[in-house]
This record gives structure tokens, sequence and C-alpha cells, in this order.
């Protein structure tokens, strides 16, 4: 294929890329894509004639709708903000009514996935302030579209000599090089999660845009050897408009600063007169270094003086964690480690608030592929190797720039989450050209139609996906029941909302871990005027609850201030036990209606406010499998408590029961308490424990005895178990039989105080 016919093949990919994007952000609901719950109000703020936010912890969503977006640095608002100006936003709050039950990160069995109630205005024709996010998004979809277009530029200065003569030396037509370079752009644009990001608005768009031409402009740097005064401006203002992004995009300083030394060095070691080259040269880097660095600080430097002012550091971090909220302590590696499952998922497609998946095969497909590129990689690797395909000089250059930008932003992100929850593997995006650009390379390097086949797998995957999986999730209900259930409920609540019929779905052994799965038909019978929620709880004995389910109706959709009398509804509820609930118990259903913003339930015409029913019998654990594995090597088999209802003053008595499956390195304290929902203690016991005397692989049983306060309340508490080092109270982590972090106080179960 000629070189005009490549470029004609990569425009027809980045206009394609445009339309698919458009599709991702027609589909998506608004503010149903990650943060841009938050990341819209920002926007509109100026789009509007508001300053840049000052932050402060606490504020409400009346005071600072932006949450932590406000601390971001500005350029994509306002660059969004230019879009959107145009349109009068001014009834945005009517349609960014906030789902106080979204399950915000957390992907369920039952849906419940919207962090809005959406209303009709969100139809076409689209008007105000629906147009108004919908020209912010249009806005993303540029700057993703330019990204596909800098990874194609990427491509090719990572495959243009090198790739032409591997081909020879592998017995491949020279065109067998095209493929390779159109398909890192054509992997970027059908990786689902970031053309789901790109259809939203999401400083990311703008970060993974400058962070991927500054690649592109690193990489023909070191092509051209241009330690030129104009290339370190145009490397500055890349790096400056990054960093006016986002923080993530700052490596890029370090990124020209490691292209400029290869170039330098290079350079002199082709030269005559190696010490005289060699000072030459690394005077024109500093110099350019410096260059660039005056550009970048030109462009950022008032934003970094800014964030030292108002909050104390440069990168204005300690405001955005007072926000967004911070780890207990900064995460280990071993927890970190725990959290790699979703960080994968969340690289190639988690949609909505990080709360939609696609079915896990997928992910294992994708997965399967890319473990096919590291083999051809490796291979590859392998070849350059033992001689048969050497690598030139300029090739070892490239790999290591792409693998020190890898390497970099992953470091950083590690370090990032390490603070607050954010395992999120687009969060790698800044560097998804050059991971595209590998795998491409490793599928090439096994054969050139198992890079076709890898492809053409994306992009259909890309094109399902907004339809298969995402638009889907935010349906509402139709009106009728979908099946007729065997329980005859007739609970009427309120005089206007009836729960009519209900079913359960539950293992025959019902044990602790397992879920419990309730269906209910629902009908209106008299309008109402306040849009109430949905609690189902299972409920032991005493009455203590042991799972819980909160929702709006319709699977979260419904706002039922706007329901016509007569509408009817199934809808269904799973709840997880969990795997530390005591058993045997006898369980039952308990279910009712509430206000969120009052608290107020409606009650029932015998003037109890929940309707209970069924029957279900909680088994005792059948396995030995650890309920908790600590990062020291310890693990809880199990416990026993005795009674299971309490009265103030009396003696609590837990049996736990504990295995080291390694010599155990320093002993520790455990405390076990018991704690209201304000965490005022009523008892506590700590006890410390010669861990390191405990033989690796044997059974230990402690005895605790809590004795419950007198002047306790009667109400439910909770058992909290705890271990600690008695020199610095460091708490140590715990991780649940996933392998993920489960905290390092841990709530065992709930009792109740008579």
């Amino acid at each position: 294929m000629s070189d005009r016919a490549e470029k004609v093949c990569a425009a027809l990919i980045v206009a394609a890329s445009f339309l698919l994007f458009s599709l991702y952000s027609i589909l998506t609901p608004l503010f149903e894509a990650s943060d841009e719950l938050w990341h819209y109000p920002m926007v509109q703020h100026l789009a509007t004639g508001g300053g840049l936010p000052v932050q402060r912890a606490g504020q409400t969503d009346a005071e600072a709708p932006w949450r932590q977006e406000g601390s971001q640095p500005p350029l994509y608002y306002w660059i969004a903000a230019a879009f959107s100006a145009p349109f009068d936003s001014s009834n945005w709050r009517e349609i960014r009514r906030i789902n106080p039950h979204g399950d915000m990160g957390v992907p369920t069995r039952d849906g419940n996935a919207n962090v809005v109630l959406h209303t009709p205005a969100e139809a076409w024709p689209w008007e105000r302030a629906v147009l108004a996010v919908r020209a912010a998004r249009l806005a993303s979809i540029l700057m993703s579209t330019a990204t596909v277009f800098f990874t194609y530029l990427v491509a090719r200065e990572l495959f243009q000599d090198d790739a032409r003569r591997t081909t020879h030396d592998a017995g491949r037509r020279p065109h067998d090089t095209t493929f390779l370079r159109l398909a890192p752009p054509a992997i970027v644009a059908c990786t689902p999660m970031f053309a789901f990001i790109s259809g939203a608005i999401n400083n990311d768009n703008a970060a993974v845009l400058f962070s991927t031409a500054g690649v592109w402009w690193a990489l023909r740097l070191m092509r051209l050897g241009d330690l030129s005064i104009r290339s370190a401006a145009i490397a500055g203002a890349i790096a400056g408009l990054g960093a006016l992004s986002k923080s993530s995009a700052l490596g890029l300083v370090g990124l020209f600063g490691l292209a400029g030394l290869l170039t330098a060095f290079d350079a002199g070691r082709k030269t005559q007169g190696a010490f005289r080259s060699f000072i030459f040269h690394l005077s024109s880097f500093i110099f350019v270094m410096f260059v660039m660095l005056a550009v970048a600080l030109l462009i950022s430097g008032w934003w970094f003086i800014r964030n030292q002012q108002l909050y104390g550091d440069l990168l204005g971090w300690n405001a955005f964690l007072d926000v967004v909220g911070r780890r207990d302590s900064p995460a280990s590696l071993a927890q970190l480690w725990s959290e790699r499952e979703g960080f994968v998922w969340a690289y190639w497609g988690v949609f909505g608030a990080m709360n939609v998946i696609m079915p896990p095969w997928v992910y294992d497909a994708l997965n399967g592929l890319a473990a096919l590129a590291v083999v051809g990689l490796v291979l590859r690797l392998a070849s350059a190797v033992m001689g048969k395909a050497p690598l030139t000089q300029d090739a070892r250059r490239k790999i290591l720039l792409c693998i020190f930008w890898v390497a970099l932003v992953f470091i950083a992100l590690l370090r990032w989450t390490s603070l607050t929850p954010a395992s999120q593997g687009r969060l790698m995006f800044p560097c998804i050209a050059v991971i595209s650009a590998g795998l491409a390379y490793g599928w090439w390097s096994l054969h050139r139609y198992v890079l076709i086949g890898a492809c053409a797998a994306l992009a259909v995957l890309a094109i399902v996906a907004p339809f298969a999986f995402i638009a889907p999730a935010y349906a509402q209900p139709p009106d009728r029941w979908t099946q007729r259930l065997p329980v005859a409920v007739k609970a009427e609540f309120g005089g206007a909302l009836r729960l009519e019929e209900a079913g359960f779905d539950a293992p025959g052994d019902l044990q602790p871990g397992d879920e419990a799965t309730l269906h209910l038909n629902w009908a209106l019978t008299q309008p109402v005027t306040r849009n109430y929620s949905v609690f189902v709880h299972l409920i032991d004995e005493h009455d203590v609850i042991v799972a819980q389910r909160d929702m709006y109706p319709g699977q979260g959709s419904l706002a039922l201030s706007e329901q016509p009398a007569g509408r009817l509804w199934s809808d269904r509820y799973t709840l997880r036990l969990s795997p530390l609930t005591p058993a045997p118990k006898q369980l039952r259903w308990a279910v009712g209606l509430y206000d969120h913003a009052t608290g107020e339930r409606l009650p029932l015409a015998n003037g109890d406010d929940r309707a209970i029913f069924g029957a279900l019998e909680l088994g005792s654990r059948t396995d030995e499998a650890p309920l908790l594995r600590y990062a020291n090597g310890l693990e809880l088999l199990g416990y026993a408590l005795d009674p299971s209802v309490l009265a103030p003053g009396e003696t609590l008595t837990i049996t736990t029961r504990w295995r080291a499956v390694r010599p155990l390195p320093r002993d520790l304290n455990v405390s076990l308490q018991l704690l209201d929902e304000g965490a005022n203690k009523i008892a506590q016991q700590d006890l410390g424990q010669p861990l390191t005397q405990w033989p690796a692989g044997e059974t230990i049983t402690l005895t605790h005895t809590l004795a419950v306060s007198r002047d306790a309340t009667p109400g439910v508490y909770r058992l909290l178990l705890v271990w600690y080092a008695p020199d610095d109270f460091t708490r140590l982590p715990a991780y649940d039989a996933q392998g993920q972090f489960a905290g390092d106080q841990i709530t065992l179960t709930r009792l109740r105080v008579q």
C-alpha cells in the first residue's frame, strides 16, 4: 500500500473514531459517565462567568457541586465551557437529580446503576441544559478524535525503519507494515473504555490528548536529532498544556528530558572528539531543557503558584484529598495487588459510574488477547537476543523511551491510588498509544492475520458494547408485571403503594457469603408527591438486620412523584450475606418505603411500617476456607458468640479460631469492641498475643469476654475486630477470601442489646 493510501486509511480510522465516540455519547444518559456528575458543574460554573473555585472540606452540593473536580487544573473545563457557553444551562440542576442510593463504583446484580433520576427532558430534541451538556461532551469527542490521530503519528515514528527492515528479514512483503502502522490508532479507538470516556465530560480526554502528542513529539525529536529552540519550545508548550489539563501529564517533562538526553548522547557518540562532543551536546541538552521548562512554566506555572498560596502544596493534592477522601492509611503494595482485577477491567471497559460491567468472559478474552501480544513480544525479543533479527540502535532508544513513559505513568498512579481509592486502569490512558502500539507489535510478530483478527474483535466489541451493556443498564421497567409471583403480600403503604406479590431465589443450603434475591410486584394505586425509596432487609430472630438493600423503584430508575396512578412494575433486590455472618439463623424478609430526605416511613393500615414475610434458613458454613487473611500471614477461620442477644451489664463471650500460615514477624494486640452507629463504645477488650510463638499451620483458639456497660441503651451494636501494634497502634490490614482489601477495622456482626 502506498504512503498516500495509508494516510487515507488513517483518515478513515480517525473519522470512524469520531462517529464511534459520538455513539457512546448519545447512548450514555447524562451524568452517567465516570464523575460526570461533578465534572459538568465545573464546566457550567465557568461557562456562566464563574471564576476558579477555592476548595474547602465539608462543602455541600449546593455550595460546590463540582466536589473534588474543583481542584483539577482548569484547561479542559475552559475548553468545554467554551463549547457549552452559547446555550442556556440555567435548568441544569433540574436534570441532575442525584440518586441517593446509586451504587457508584460497585457493579451489582440487580441494577440501580443510575446516579441520577432521569427526566423526559433529556430526550430529543435537546434543549437548554441538555444541549449545553451535549455540547461539552462534543469537546471531549473532538479531543479524543485528535488523540487517535496522534496515535497514528506515534505509530509512524515507532514502526518506520525498524518495521520495514524486520519485514524483509522475516520474509514478509514490505506492505505488511501498513497494518502495523494503522493498528494502534484503531486499537485506541476501539478500546471500549476509551470510547466511553471519549463521549463523556471528563478532563482525562485533554490529558490523554496532550500526553499522546507529547509521545509523538519526543519520538520525532529523537528521530531527527532535533535539539533546536523551536523543538524545545513546542515540547514545553505540550508539557505546559498537559499540566494545565491534569497532574498526570506532568510526566511529560521527564519524557522530553529522556528524549533529549538520548538524542544528545547519540549525537555525541557519532561525532569525532568524544570529550568535546560530549560537552557540546550536553550543553545543548541543558539549554534545550531550560527552554522547555521555561515555556512549560510560562503556560502553567501560575496554576502551581496558586495552589501553593491557597492550599500549601504545588499540586493542590491536599484540597483534592480533603474532598474526595483519603485512605485510612496509605495502601501497601499487597493491598494494591488485591485490587488488580478491577484495575484491569477498568482499562478495558467498566461503564457508568464504574458500576456497569461486561460479562466476565469478555474481560477474560481481552486479557487473553493481551497475553497473546505478550507472547509475540517475548518471541521478538528472543529473536533479537539470539541475533536472528537484532534491534537497531534507533529501535532500542524508542523501546527505552516507551517503557520509561509507561513506567512513569504507572508509578505515579501507584502513588496516587495508595493515597485515595483510584485503582482504575483507565488512568493509564496517558500512555494508551504506547500500550496499543505494543499490543499491535506483539500480535503482528505472531502473524499479520493475528493482528487483523484482534483488531476486528476489538472493533466488534466497541460497537456492540453501548447497545448491549450501557443502554440497557438505564432502561426503565415496563408498565406491567414481568411475571406472577407465588407469595401474596397485599400490603398497601400510605394508601398509595401496594406490594402485591413476592418471590425469592436463594440456595437451598443458604450459607454466609451467599446471595438471596427478592422479587416484588408493585402497583401505584394513588399519585404521590414524593420520590419514595424502598428498603429490603433480611432480619434474624432478634430483629437484627443481617443484610440490606435500598433503592428507588424500577431498579433505581423511577421517580414515583412522576408516575400516574395504576402504574405497575416488577423489581428485584439481591442481598449478599457477609461471609462473617454468624450461623445458624432464622431469617425473614422485611420491606418498606421511606422518604430519603426526611427518613419518614410510609405506614401500613395496621400502623406498622414494614411488611414481614417469608422464611430462610441460614446454615453454618460447610467449608473451612479462612474468613479473613491478614497481611502478616494470620487467618481467621471462624468465631462463635454467646449469648446472641445482650442486656446492659451482661458479659459477651466470643471464641475466635486462628491459624498462622507462616511464622509471624511480631507480637500484636487484638481488640474486640461493641459500638453503636456513632462509634460510641459500650464494651471493649484488648489482649496481647505472642504471635511470634504461634506454630505455623496449627489452629489457635482465643476467648474474649466483653462486659457490656450498665448504661448501654437498647439498640443494635456492631462487633468490631482490630489487630494493632502495641507500640505505635498501627493496624493490620485484612483481605477477604477473594484477596480483596477488607479494611483494618472489621465488623464481624451486629448484636442487639435489649
